[in-house]
């Protein structure tokens, strides 16, 4: 989960926040929620906090401030950040206005719902403005425990020690222990682009972050040759294959290079280029015209079925990875007081942990083999308990998903009837949790 804030003064600036929100390349999923402020549309909410402004004579009108979780959140997940948010700015009694917009996936999977929150500095009730001081890492340590308690994974944050400290002062050492285990083991990764490559790209009038930031997603979500090629025609960008390393892809736009395509996706070399020899070969070193590129969307039918199944399949994973944190680092002042809970609870670790790596094999057979989208969750489950030899495989016990809200309205003769509650969790059957 990323959380990061930028702060507007003049009305300039929410004009053009105003209009950002207002693009036709988003859509808004959910009614906007606002909190202290009645007002009809987004640009009004704008300037009575400029008015606030102007009045306490404070030099910032409103914070944007954007929530990008990994997984989907429903809108109680979404109070709750919000709420995290609020109690660490001290803002409860600051205007807010909410917006949810979906954007192309930033990865397999995964949710593609962000959210935007437009804070007011200046309160209407105490006339007094935010502290924000030291925002970033605040809102680092937000996110760090609403990953902890949402999503069940999360990366390290370059306020890695700041952010740890003040957990074991606030009462969370056990997100404290989390975030100190993972960065004994986070990789060290290179920089997506270097500071020659940024000077090639404005040199040539390119927005070097916002490329990486839509190739990352065109690749994560299985799209089309097609949809690359109108992509990078679209950029002025050509692919190319290394001179000293041939499994590298360059990145060129005229002669000059932009990026290397594993170091913006941060995966392995070989891997990338592999997969990119498969999905769009016949693009590299040529340079490819928008015209003559027929209109295509940017993910199949099977790919969009490929990620409704994904987020079924996720749905149950993120699930397990946060019964597990929550066993493996128990709040402070918990104690297992004998030997047999402590046998109970590694037992439990233990069948977790197996639940988490039959629904990893399974993400990996969806999205390695076509064949596997259409087949029923429940034996792409079982299949994946089976070719991992972790003993009896485990059934799926669900809410009604895509394809069983259609089977549901058919007349079935061997199936359960599909569950009406769709607030109903499910649950590996084979796994005691």
């Amino acid at each position: 989960m990323i959380v990061k804030a930028y702060k507007y003064k003049k009305s300039e600036g929410a004009r053009r926040l105003s209009g950002y929100l207002a693009q036709d390349a988003y859509r808004a999923t959910e009614p906007g929620e606002s909190r202290n402020l009645y007002v009809a549309n987004a640009l009004d909410g704008m300037r009575v906090m400029q008015c606030l402004q102007r009045a306490s004579r404070a030099r910032i009108a409103f914070w944007h401030i954007i929530i990008s979780p990994t997984t989907q959140l429903d809108k109680k997940d979404l109070n709750r950040i919000l709420n995290l948010i609020i109690t660490e700015l001290n803002a409860a009694d600051h205007p807010l206005m909410v917006w949810s917009h979906e954007k192309l996936r930033a990865r397999r999977g995964g949710g593609p719902t962000h959210f935007h929150c437009v804070l007011g500095h200046v309160s209407p009730i105490t006339k007094l403005a935010l502290d924000m001081r030291n925002h970033a890492r605040r809102l680092h340590k937000v996110a760090a425990v609403a990953a902890f308690d949402l999503e069940g994974q999360t990366s390290i944050s370059p306020y890695h020690d700041s952010i740890v400290t003040h957990l074991i002062k606030e009462d969370r050492p056990d997100v404290a222990r989390w975030l100190t285990d993972l960065k004994k083991v986070w990789p060290s990764q290179q920089s997506r682009m270097t500071d020659a490559m940024r000077r090639s790209a404005a040199a040539e009038g390119l927005d070097l972050a916002s490329f990486c930031a839509r190739l990352e997603r065109l690749w994560n979500s299985g799209a089309s040759e097609q949809s690359f090629a109108r992509f990078l025609s679209n950029a002025g960008v050509m692919i190319r294959q290394g001179d000293r390393s041939e499994d590298s892809i360059l990145l060129f736009r005229r002669d000059r290079l932009i990026g290397v395509l594993h170091r913006i996706l941060q995966q392995p070399r070989t891997l990338v280029y592999q997969e990119a020899s498969a999905r769009f070969s016949a693009l590299f070193g040529k340079t490819i015209d928008a015209d003559g590129i027929p209109e295509a969307s940017l993910t199949s039918n099977i790919e969009k079925l490929r990620q409704d199944k994904t987020d079924d399949l996720e749905v149950l994973l993120k699930r397990l990875r946060i019964k597990t944190l929550k066993l493996t680092y128990l709040p402070a002042g918990v104690r297992v007081g004998s030997t047999d809970a402590g046998n109970r609870i590694a037992e439990r670790l233990r069948r977790l942990s197996r639940g988490e790596a039959i629904l990893d094999r399974a993400l990996e057979l969806l999205w390695s083999d076509d064949a596997w989208v259409s087949t029923p969750i429940d034996k792409l489950i079982i299949h994946a308990g089976r070719s991992l030899k972790l003993g009896k495989a485990i059934l799926l016990a669900r809410p009604p998903t895509r394809e069983h809200r259609a089977l549901s309205q058919q007349p079935v003769e061997e199936s359960s009837p599909a569950l009406s509650d769709e607030a109903l969790s499910y649950q590996p059957s084979g796994v005691k949790l």
